[in-house]
């Protein structure tokens, strides 16, 4: 099943300021660290890969202008040259191998490192040119490079990577420079001037630390929040005509599901009649109903409905109980032998 969120915005033009809140507060502003979502959310402000998605989910430069495949295992990215770190420095192919080099290093400990297990040498070819070369010809030899890119004139000689204070006092190459952040607290960013792009239409970007979602539905209905999320109980049971009038409600795909697993080592789940058989027994659009409002869909797969991953030619099962009890029955599943 696959729940959908709402998007509130203002009806009105942004102020300077864009005020949203954040649940969390960030460990550790370092994308090769950033594990919890609010550091990765600060994060991706900040900081840039080599290359990104755009909104059609393909993927495009962004630190490298170009790129090529000399061999299946040889990559060459050219990096662009009007690139500037938030302390001024120029943005060159050191900062990526750099990058690459402290990811793979005994100081450093992070998830991420799986990511690069394939790739064999990361070389500096010129002052804006990069050389990957893979161990064997890889699937996620572009995407693992939307992976943010560290300063080397500051992290070179930092002796504990997990410790420092740049976690804290991030530079990067993004379109927000970090202004502030405090200790459970609010993160301020400002517009970075310089941005490779455009500098930003928006000037900063304050967020409201709010651990408690009620708390931040609250600071919605006080009009002190820009953009935020609302349950659909919120939407459906919560919401005078003051807020609607205020705020303009768009309803989105959200990116969460919910699944059932099998452990197909058990005999009873091996058998494809009794995974079928639980599929057509769950009502789940009666489940949407109830639960989400009707505010919901019938997900099949993991995979974000409306990308070429996404699997629509798949049979769908719908309920159907009888033909589960028939599934059962086969199996030899019934009253004397319960499933």
């Amino acid at each position: 099943m696959r729940a959908l969120f709402l998007l509130t915005l203002p009806l009105f033009l942004f102020s300077s300021t864009l005020h949203l809140s954040l649940g969390a507060n960030p460990s550790r502003i370092n994308p090769l660290l950033a594990t919890d979502s609010a550091s990765g959310e600060i994060s991706g402000w900040i900081f840039n890969g080599l290359v990104k998605f755009d909104k059609d989910a393909k993927i495009v430069g962004d630190l490298a202008e170009s790129w090529r495949f000399i061999t299946p295992t040889k990559l060459i990215f050219n990096l662009r040259r009007d690139v500037k770190w938030h302390d001024g420095e120029p943005f060159t192919a050191e900062d990526v191998r750099f990058t690459f080099s402290l990811l793979r290093s005994p100081k450093i400990f992070t998830p991420y490192a799986s990511d690069f297990r394939y790739v064999e040498s990361v070389k500096a070819v010129d002052k804006y040119r990069v050389e990957v070369v893979y161990k064997e010809p890889y699937f996620k030899a572009l995407s693992i490079w939307m992976m943010g890119i560290l300063p080397s004139h500051l992290w070179r000689d930092v002796e504990d990577p997990m410790t420092s204070d740049l976690n804290r006092k991030a530079i990067g190459t993004g379109p927000y420079r970090l202004k502030s952040i405090a200790s459970s607290g609010d993160v301020i960013l400002e517009a970075n001037d310089d941005y490779f792009e455009h500098r930003p239409h928006i000037d900063s970007i304050h967020y409201h630390f709010m651990p408690d979602p009620t708390t931040q539905f609250l600071m919605l209905k006080s009009k002190k929040l820009d953009i935020g999320s609302l349950t659909p109980l919120q939407r459906e049971k919560q919401l005078d005509r003051a807020f609607e009038d205020y705020y303009r409600i768009v309803q989105m795909p959200g990116r969460g599901y919910t699944y059932l697993g099998f452990n197909l080592k058990l005999s009873k789940f091996s058998d494809i009649r009794v995974r079928k058989a639980l599929d057509l027994a769950i009502d789940k659009d009666e489940l949407i109903r109830i639960l989400f409002f009707s505010h919901g869909k019938v997900c099949y797969g993991p995979f974000m409905p409306g990308t070429f991953a996404y699997p629509n030619e798949l049979q769908k099962g719908e309920y159907d109980p009888n033909m589960a009890r028939k599934l059962l029955s086969d199996a030899g599943y019934d009253d004397t032998n319960p499933l």
